[in-house]
């Protein structure tokens, strides 16, 4: 871990306004970036995976050694930090086996085989390709990979805070939705060695990528456990309190300002004529900014809405990424918040950044990968953004929910105060005799 260039993470209090799309973009703007269309797979996947560690490593640096001792941002900013390392992972891993697998339909075979699992992914490059690395190296990549896998098969155990999981009853008829929770219990995590053999599994595939021959040498003291206990107070996350394991709101705290600190740190770059950092974190700023969006529509339809349980799972599951349709599941309790002059205007206005961003990344795909699952280019010709208004376009939205999200608890407490009085004076004024 290296302090390099730390940034103070400013609070900024952006919302929706009239006219606004996220495409804009002014040609003497200091912020704007390139995305390049992809050439070549493998080389596409290994830029990618460089940019997310990149991303994660700064959220590292910035919590690890910054020597601010905020104990609630290691707690809640370990969720988005876990994705960027554990996702550049992947993004690598599929850049090395894309180097050996060249016909397009062979890639797509490939990702629809292996998916998200590191464990899969891992063993099936192993039985098809050959690797020059150690055997030392290989074992312990294969036991990390398979402990992780026990925890984050599917990438997501770390984008939300529970999964939702159908139980079937005795006779496999029927059944309902439960929530398996992530973390059971409290966890005080050693963050330092959870980011350091990130990072050390990650010498390991680049080395292979590259065809490098010489030896890892990261690994080496650490146990491959994804994760492990105890450390230094101040390098601790401590996750799975009892009373908010089912609760959003760690999570988008976490990526919100995770996306927020990004930014920030990229406009520093710029303004010092480091145009290539901005270009690097792109895509990881914006994908943190979007599942925090998908987490806040999620929270209020979730925990909000006051919708039959197994109606919420099974809503959750349709919708599944959908910025569009989380949308039109909350839009009449969004309206039901407006009571003054201009909030039609304002839910219309919220409503067109919802679409904009749908339209942008309808599948949460493409601000991850540089591919489609066909492994057609998400993006067929260059583009330029500027990298400083959409962040400000989307954190807009973010703090957007987030007030209808605290709006709407707000009501639902009122309401079960009145009703908890309301029951309480008619037991009063209940005599059985």
């Amino acid at each position: 871990m290296r302090g390099e260039h730390l940034v103070q993470l400013e609070r900024t209090y952006h919302y929706p306004e009239k006219g606004v799309t996220i495409n804009d973009w002014d040609k003497h703007s200091k912020y704007i970036i390139k995305v390049v269309a992809p050439t070549d797979v493998a080389c596409a996947f290994f830029d990618y995976s460089q940019n997310f560690n990149m991303a994660a490593h700064t959220i590292a640096t910035y919590l690890l050694e910054s020597e601010r001792g905020d104990i609630s941002k290691l707690d809640t900013y370990f969720f988005s930090l876990a994705f960027l390392y554990r996702h550049s992972i992947e993004l690598i891993l599929k850049a090395i086996a894309f180097q050996y697998i060249e016909i397009q339909t062979d890639q797509a075979s490939f990702v629809k085989d292996t998916f998200h699992n590191l464990e899969i992914i891992l063993q099936t490059i192993e039985e098809n390709f050959h690797t020059s690395r150690p055997d030392a190296e290989m074992i312990w990549l294969r036991t990390y990979f398979s402990d992780i896998s026990k925890i984050d098969r599917e990438s997501d155990s770390f984008r939300y805070p529970f999964h939702i999981v159908w139980e079937s009853d005795d006779w496999l008829i029927s059944g309902k939705f439960t929530i398996k929770r992530i973390f059971e219990e409290q966890t005080h995590i050693d963050l330092i060695k959870f980011a350091n053999k990130f990072e050390a599994a990650y010498e390991i595939l680049k080395k292979w990528y590259h065809r490098d021959t010489a030896p890892a040498n990261e690994y080496v003291d650490l146990n491959p456990v994804f994760i492990e206990e105890g450390g230094y107070y101040y390098g601790q996350s401590v996750v799975g309190y009892a009373y908010n394991r089912d609760d959003f709101f760690p999570y988008t705290k976490a990526y919100l300002e995770t996306a927020n600190y990004l930014r920030q740190y990229m406009k520093v770059h710029c303004l010092s004529k480091d145009e290539e950092c901005a270009n690097n974190l792109f895509m990881p700023m914006c994908y943190l900014y979007r599942n925090c969006a998908e987490l806040s529509l999620k929270t209020i339809w979730f925990e909000e809405t006051g919708e039959d349980f197994q109606i919420r799972c099974k809503t959750m599951l349709d919708k599944k990424h959908s910025i569009l349709g989380l949308w039109n599941l909350i839009k009449l309790y969004a309206v039901e918040c407006g009571n003054g002059d201009g909030d039609e205007e304002y839910i219309g206005m919220l409503e067109n950044y919802c679409k904009q961003l749908h339209t942008l990344d309808s599948d949460a795909s493409k601000f991850r990968y540089p591919v489609q699952k066909d492994m057609k280019p998400y993006f067929n010709s260059n583009r330029r953004f500027d990298f400083w208004t959409v962040g400000k376009f989307l954190e807009a939205l973010n703090n957007a929910l987030d007030s209808i999200d605290s709006a709407l608890s707000v009501t639902n407490e009122y309401k079960a105060e009145m009703e908890a009085a309301y029951r309480s004076e008619m037991m009063g004024d209940y005599d059985p005799y």
